[in-house]
Order: structure tokens, then sequence, then C-alpha cells
């Protein structure tokens, strides 16, 4: 299993337990910052990302495939980046333009200007073309 799989995993089952439960609300403020804690992130990240949904890092892998890295490359980048990637991609609110970006015109610099991981997702490129040459 990899570690977005993991991730998102963990995130539906999460949200669906806490659905069918109807305990999110009656949680306290502890025992989800335990959980916050475990994920490395804060208890208002993580509220947010299960509202989100276990998909809502999806763009993130498209456009890392449209500028020809995979999840190893980031992996062999350094620990926890793809985690942050993640929670950055699933936290963002350009969903619209990335989707419609990434549709029309993958090969668009555009993107940079708008997404948040950009400057991380350009300097693993320019590292695997340096490792590559």
């Amino acid at each position: 299993m990899t570690t977005q799989d993991g991730v998102g995993a963990l995130l539906t089952r999460v949200r669906d337990w806490w659905r069918r439960q109807e305990e999110l609300r009656a949680l306290e403020d502890k025992e989800i910052g335990r959980v916050a804690a475990d994920l490395s992130m804060s208890t208002n990240t993580l509220r947010s990302l299960i509202a989100r949904g276990p998909h809502a890092a999806d763009l993130l892998y498209q456009r890392m495939n449209a500028i020809g890295i995979s999840k190893a490359d980031v992996d062999r980048a350094a620990e926890g980046i793809m985690r942050d990637l993640q929670r950055t991609c699933a936290c963002c609110n350009e969903k619209g333009v990335c989707e419609k970006d990434l549709e029309e015109r993958p090969d668009d610099p555009a993107w940079k200007s708008y997404c948040p991981n950009a400057v991380t997702l350009e300097t693993l490129a320019k590292l695997k073309a340096h490792s590559s040459a």
C-alpha cells in the first residue's frame, strides 16, 4: 500500500466512522488533537481534510504526472514531502482552475501562479532532471 493510499484509506475510515457515529461534534478537542498529532497536523487541518474526503488530493497526482515526476521521485527526495504535498493539495481552493488546466492544457505553466505546491513540485522536477543527467 502506498502512502497516498494509506492516507486516503485512513481519512475515509475516520470520516465514515465519525459520520456513522455522529460523534465528530461530541468528541472533545483533546481527542481530536491526539489524532491530529499522530498525523502531524493541526486539529483544524484534520477536520478540513476529513470534510474534503479521500480524493481531495487526486489533482496532485495528475499534476505530478503532467510534469514527469512520480511518487517514487518524491519519496527519494525526502521523507514527509509526499504527505505535505497531499495535505496542501487537499486543502487548496483552486481545484476548479487546476482541473480545467489539467484537462485542457497540462503543459501550460499557468498552474504555477495558483498552485500552492508549485515551488515544491518544480524543485522535485529539477532534482529528478539533475539526477537523470
